[in-house]
């Protein structure tokens, strides 16, 4: 069992990182076969005996989605399109009438589904790895690995010169991106240290607490304002989780404040400086109408700058290819029932992770808990103002700790 679990997870991660090879996974044919490489993996390991059920919602959203995704590019009649999306349907009409599916763009869906089927097999895999695994944190390991080399080739990068002052960015094209993935590992290296120093492992500990300082090395360098700030604010969470029971957890807010005072280079703090949030402010508030029009059926996933083009009035000129706020867009594109059905799954997820961090039987499996609390808060927070869910990476490193913080409930249920 412990062979097939550690062949298993370097599977995985081999996956992890072949995908951040690829321009963070937005190589759309690297990551398809990395899908596939996902379904062979699922098909060596989710056997007899599996891990109990997370939950009857959260197994019926796992199902609903993709199913519901997959159910917006089925050509459908006319009749029925007016029916369901009155938006969609005066869009066949002027293109002829006739059947038509619900996303204006199927190719696009299409792409976007294997795109969310590889995550969610990622969150099965995770959590039934976890579950197997005799101590929950290898399964995290990699995480805290991998990001801390982003981090180091990020500061390299800074230090070098090859960013031409614009930040650090890793394999990432885009420096906030790179700091999305950073801001998730980086309450994994932090918890890992305490847990392993409650052993008295001083030597793993301090390992640990190096990773957790270069990745918060690599987010300041980043000079992604929003990935220093949900950096900090992770730290925030998994230190509240840590210390809910004493006098200092007031202190935690301090030790941010200060933080974010002490930290921060001349290059960040010029940045602070800048403005541009006009911008995305713009572009929500001319999304805003699409949510309106679209509820029922959604535009379908990856169907948004197609569809977003009808509705932008302000720099007519300059396409959008994303909402800079996820919600907005799984909104638009996903319509009520996708959106319901993810919400779902984030809800039960993070209550998994919070009982854990407040109840699980072990220190160890507390400070877990804590991480994956602290890791999807900081990303949840971040996807307000960009979209991080939509780069292959970051959306599998946000299944990966959710089939963590799933993994804590079924280990809890199986005690």
């Amino acid at each position: 069992m412990a062979g097939l679990i550690a062949a298993a997870l370097a599977l995985l991660s081999s996956v992890f990182v072949w995908t951040l090879l690829h321009q963070a996974g937005m190589d759309l044919a690297g990551w398809e076969v990395a899908t596939l490489a996902l379904a062979l993996l699922a098909g060596a390991l989710l056997r007899r005996p599996l891990a109990p059920p997370s939950g009857r919602a959260v197994t019926a959203a796992l199902i609903a989605l993709p199913v519901w995704v997959l159910f917006t590019l089925l050509p459908l009649p006319g009749g029925l399109i007016r029916f369901l999306d009155p938006a969609r349907a005066a869009i066949a009409a002027a293109l002829g009438g006739g059947s038509a599916p619900i996303s204006l763009v199927p190719a696009a869906t299409f792409s976007a589904w294997m795109h969310l089927a590889g995550c969610i097999l990622v969150f099965l895999l995770v959590r039934e790895i976890a579950w197997r695994a005799r101590d929950p944190w290898i399964a995290a390991l990699p995480l805290v690995v991998v990001s801390a080399l982003e981090a180091a080739l990020g500061l390299v990068q800074f230090y070098t010169g090859a960013t031409g002052g614009t930040g650090a960015h890793g394999t990432f094209s885009n420096r906030d991106h790179f700091a999305g993935l950073l801001e998730m590992a980086l309450p994994f290296s932090a918890m890992y240290g305490l847990a392993v120093l409650r052993r008295g492992r001083t030597l793993v500990a301090s390992g640990a607490f190096a990773a957790a300082a270069l990745i918060l090395a690599g987010s300041v360098h980043s000079l992604s304002r929003m990935g220093f700030i949900c950096a900090l604010a992770g730290l925030g969470v998994a230190g509240a989780l840590s210390l809910r029971r004493k006098r200092w957890v007031l202190a935690v807010p301090a030790v941010a404040a200060l933080l974010f005072i002490t930290l921060p280079n001349d290059e960040m703090i010029a940045r602070f400086h800048e403005t541009g949030a006009a911008d995305r402010v713009t572009v929500w508030r001319e999304t805003l109408p699409m949510v309106r029009d679209y509820a029922v059926t959604g535009t379908g996933l990856g169907a948004y700058e197609s569809a977003f083009m009808q509705y932008k009035r302000s720099a007519a000129t300059v396409t959008d290819s994303y909402a800079h706020n996820d919600y907005l867009q799984y909104l638009v594109e996903l319509g009520v029932p996708g959106f319901v059905c993810g919400l779902i799954v984030v809800i039960a997820v993070m209550r998994a992770a919070i009982a854990g961090a407040i109840r699980d039987r072990s220190p160890a499996g507390r400070a877990l808990g804590a991480a994956c609390v602290a890791s999807m808060a900081a990303l949840l927070l971040h996807s307000t103002v960009d979209f991080n869910s939509y780069i292959p990476s970051n959306a599998l490193s946000f299944a990966w700790v959710a089939g963590l913080a799933a993994s804590s409930a079924v280990r809890k249920e199986d005690a």
